[in-house]
C-alpha cells in the first residue's frame, strides 16, 4: 500500500473509532450516571505476531499508566495487554484524548485497540 494511502485509511479509522467511542460513551452515561472521576481500562490486541508486549507495556507504564497482560480462555478470544488510566475526569471527550493517545502508541508496537471499560464505575 502507497504510504498516503495508508495514511488516509488511517485517518479515517481514527475518525470512525472516535465516533464509536463517543457514541458508546454517551449511550453509557444516558443508562447509569458516572461518577466525574474514575479510572478506565482499555484493552489492546496483538496486530502483528511480532508485537513488542514488553516493549508497549514499559511504555505505557513510564507514562503513568499501569498495564497487564491477559491470556486468552476461551477460543475465540485474544491474549490483551489491558492499560489502565490514572484517574481522570469521565468525560467523552477525555476518554477519546486517552483512547487516541493509546492507540498511535499501541501501533508502534504492533498493537490494535480492542475496548474499553470503567474501572470500578
Amino acid at each position: 500500500m502507497e504510504p498516503d494511502r495508508a495514511m488516509k485509511e488511517t485517518a479515517m479509522d481514527m475518525k470512525q473509532q472516535k465516533a464509536e467511542t463517543l457514541r458508546t460513551f454517551r449511550e453509557i452515561a444516558a443508562m447509569e450516571p458516572l461518577p466525574e472521576r474514575g479510572r478506565v481500562a482499555f484493552q489492546f490486541v496483538a496486530e502483528d505476531p511480532r508485537a513488542d508486549w514488553d516493549g508497549f507495556g514499559e511504555a505505557v507504564e513510564d507514562l503513568g499508566y499501569e498495564a497487564e497482560g491477559f491470556e486468552a480462555v476461551e477460543d475465540d478470544e485474544e491474549d490483551c495487554l489491558e492499560i489502565i488510566t490514572p484517574e481522570m475526569a469521565l468525560t467523552a471527550e477525555g476518554l477519546w484524548a486517552e483512547e487516541e493517545k493509546l492507540t498511535l502508541l499501541a501501533a508502534v508496537y504492533g498493537f490494535i485497540p480492542d475496548g474499553w471499560g470503567f474501572v470500578g464505575a
